[in-house]
């Protein structure tokens, strides 16, 4: 059988004529549109988008060449080197591949932190106090590994830029502006700008467009609005290649961005506990489609109250391991390509994502106040409204608005850390 020959492709016309039939008169153009007033998206259910050039797909697609693999992350505060080692330990014998040590403390003991974890064999990274304890890990780590010390500083928090560091990864955290409610179009636009300020430091401070563009990582939220975040993930890779061509790289690899993905708490809830496990599994499963390069799924009850973690923390790796070993897929590169409506989903953001970023840059960047304070606004707008959609019952959250859990636990929620001057949201809590 000869697929290309034996089958006749279907045009354009012959799919509105099914869809017409199945709707059974019902309007075609306003059925099949899907409006979303948080994301301020037209969703279009049917969409042929087989004129586009093929190029469109370049960076909408993750730099992997052999497979979709990613690396299944777990992060460890370090307040004592101990436990902070078994707690590393234990996530790596249940699957996890990458670590990241966020340092809460002064003086580490780094043989007690590092005991028999083979820091040749998965990716490690830190997130240190200051730069006395950045010197002192980047005299101690070679004792440790061969591999590259990479160390991660957010770069909102900590905009000086040291050039003789250049194993330093400037960390781009726009999932800090995830977690305070912004849509994906503004969670992009702020991520493009952050990003763009940094690099044109770096290349101030001497760096290569080459050398700058490897030193950035950007750590993005996942969202439940599932389409809408797989697409999220290919958009931002298309604009930042965009930005980075501007300045002429000598290498193709440079075009390419490593993200970082994390679930967060904005949509989850301490009183009916195991349907976050649903809710996470379809996160994780659109960042995995959106080709992101390590995802990390954090423990659902990270902030509860005297919570016990030892399940949450163990769901949470098993997640990306069975999406791997059951479900394959690490195995397919962008199985979302060639999706009309998704490719003309991604259209569609990518214009809204561009021309924010735009506004953002015409207001001087990320780091002006006018700008920043701009897009304030416009998180909080978009942050009320997620309230107000579940107040009045316009979008549904299981155990949180709508079919209580008849055993529900007496957990209470943390301070979840603020960011870009914004409140956390969550929504089991307003």
């Amino acid at each position: 059988m000869k697929l290309f020959t034996d089958f006749k492709p279907t045009t354009t016309e012959e799919w509105r004529a099914a869809v017409e039939k199945e709707l059974k008169g019902l309007p075609f153009e306003t059925t099949l549109v899907s409006s979303d007033t948080v994301e301020e998206i037209d969703f279009s259910k049917f969409a042929d988008t087989r004129k586009e050039s093929k190029e469109s797909l370049t960076f909408l697609r993750a730099s992997k060449s052999a497979n979709n693999d990613w690396f299944i992350g777990k992060s460890i505060d370090i307040k004592d080197e101990k436990i902070a080692n078994h707690e590393a330990l234990t996530a790596l014998n249940q699957g996890a591949n990458s670590i990241t040590f966020v340092l809460q403390k002064k003086n580490v003991l780094w043989e007690a932190l590092f005991h028999e974890i083979g820091m040749d064999f998965i990716e490690v990274q830190f997130k240190t106090l200051d730069q006395e304890q950045t010197d002192a890990l980047s005299t101690v780590f070679p004792s440790f590994s061969k591999k590259p010390l990479i160390l991660l500083n957010d770069w909102l928090e900590n905009k000086a830029i040291n050039g003789n560091l250049s194993f330093v990864h400037y960390s781009i955290n726009s999932f800090g502006i995830h977690q305070v409610g912004a849509n994906a179009t503004q969670e992009i636009a702020f991520a493009l700008s952050a990003g763009h300020v940094c690099l044109h430091q770096l290349l101030e401070t001497g760096f290569s467009i080459d050398q700058a563009s490897a030193m950035l990582r950007f750590e993005m939220g996942i969202g439940a609005n599932y389409f809408v975040e797989a697409s999220k993930f290919r958009v931002f890779r298309k604009l930042w290649a965009n930005i980075v061509a501007a300045y002429e790289p000598k290498e193709n690899c440079s075009h390419s961005c490593f993200i970082y993905a994390k679930t967060g708490f904005v949509n989850k809830s301490l009183k009916d506990p195991y349907t976050n496990l649903l809710r996470q599994t379809t996160e994780v499963l659109s960042a995995v489609l959106g080709g992101a390069n390590e995802i990390q799924v954090q423990a659902y009850d990270k902030f509860a109250k005297g919570a016990d973690r030892v399940l949450s923390e163990r769901m949470a790796l098993n997640i990306s391991n069975l999406l791997k070993e059951e479900s394959y897929m690490d195995r397919v590169i962008d199985p979302l390509g060639g999706s009309y409506n998704l490719e003309d989903l991604s259209n569609t953001l990518e214009s809204n994502a561009w021309q924010l970023f735009q506004a953002i840059e015409k207001l001087g960047g990320i780091p002006n106040k006018e700008a920043s304070e701009s897009l304030r606004k416009e998180i909080t707008n978009t942050a009320n409204k997620r309230i107000e959609r579940i107040q009045n019952g316009e979008q549904i959250l299981i155990g949180i608005n709508k079919f209580p859990n008849p055993d529900e636990q007496p957990v209470e929620w943390m301070e979840v850390p603020s960011y870009f001057g914004l409140p956390a949201l969550i929504l089991e809590k307003n």
